[in-house]
């Protein structure tokens, strides 16, 4: 096997494609498609150490071991957790699956198999050199649980609320039905918001993140705690536009030629309850806080839509959030309310 060619400096990137039985691995992520070998594990915690074993008799020496997998769900997360109880060292990274289809799209594959996708992976790994994942504390899978239960509780409320307004109801018992589980779902994402913030509360850290949150105006409870929730620690993130692509708000430009010129869009490749959260605190910005309002009349006078500065103003709320996270200092307004 020919470890040199194009080889990583310092990582050797496996793929791993996941199912629900089993999943195949595929290393190098340097070699050549045909030189790539793959195997296939059953999806199991006790075939780990032989997974690991066959790796690191493999590797090229003084190379760190990486491993890219797609977010599959819960089977991702699971191998990932398995694989670092056994070696903490590995650099393993769970990568949006638009990402990675757009890549293998790419290559040109004639055919698909799973094989293929984990070599793919492997490449990409060796190409893009992605984001390490951060499995959850036990007191953010608590947070993140918490969260997303009140976001689909949210989310209930409002198709609730659009069913019983959407029109005149035929029937007032009908009518009485979905306000009865209106302001059911109201006591109960009310009730999830106070145990968000005495779960908080409780850890320290978590306090501490969250307040420095806050003191950006625009940022509440809610989209401080999604984002730690969701995200988990920003100072992972050696630059801010690696976090905002993470995210999936960072630009996305069409324009070519003389005749294309498409509207700049957020590209939307990441966790869509991140540009939820962050959409409703650029919301609240604009209006409460003097530089974020100045800077998206700013966009607007230059002739930018209204959509895409309001995610302008997005992006520069998740950066100055990592940036007082960064500094462990409150931010400050340039501008006097």
């Amino acid at each position: 096997m020919n470890t040199n060619r194009n080889a990583s400096p310092t990582i050797s990137w496996v793929g791993i494609d996941i199912s629900k039985a089993d999943f195949h691995m595929a290393f190098w992520g340097h070699e050549d498609f045909s030189e790539m070998e793959v195997l296939v594990f059953t999806r199991q915690r006790k075939f780990m150490k032989e997974v690991l074993a066959k790796l690191t008799e493999a590797a090229p020496a003084g190379m760190q071991l990486g491993i890219v997998m797609e977010a599959t769900g819960k089977f991702s997360e699971e191998v990932a957790t398995w694989l670092l109880k056994l070696d903490p060292k590995l650099r393993i990274a769970i990568v949006n699956p638009a990402q990675t289809s757009a890549f293998i799209k790419s290559l040109g594959f004639r055919n698909k198999t799973d094989g293929l996708d984990a070599k793919a992976l492997a490449r990409y790994g060796k190409d893009r050199n992605p984001v390490a994942w951060e499995p959850l504390s036990p007191e953010r899978a608590v947070l993140r649980d918490l969260t997303r239960t009140r976001g689909d509780l949210v989310d209930a409320r409002t198709a609730m609320k659009n069913r019983l307004n959407d029109h005149k109801r035929a029937s007032r018992a009908a009518a009485k039905a979905l306000e009865t589980i209106i302001r059911s779902l109201d006591g109960q994402v009310e009730a999830l918001e106070v145990a968000i913030e005495e779960h908080v509360k409780a850890h320290p850290e978590l306090a501490h993140q969250v307040r420095l949150f806050r003191t950006i105006k625009g940022i509440g409870i809610v989209t401080s705690t999604v984002i730690l929730a969701e995200i988990g620690d920003l100072h992972r993130f050696s630059r801010s536009r690696k976090l905002s692509a993470f995210a999936g708000v960072s630009p996305k430009l069409k324009d070519s030629g003389t005749s294309v010129h498409g509207k700049p869009r957020m590209c939307k490749q990441g966790n869509a309850r991140i540009r939820v959260a962050l959409y409703m605190a650029a919301s609240n910005a604009i209006q409460h806080n003097p530089d974020m309002k100045a800077f998206y009349e700013q966009l607007r006078s230059k002739g930018k839509e209204p959509r895409s500065a309001l995610g302008a103003i997005m992006r520069k709320l998740l950066v100055l959030m990592r940036a007082v996270l960064i500094a462990g200092e409150d931010w400050k307004p340039r501008l006097a309310a």
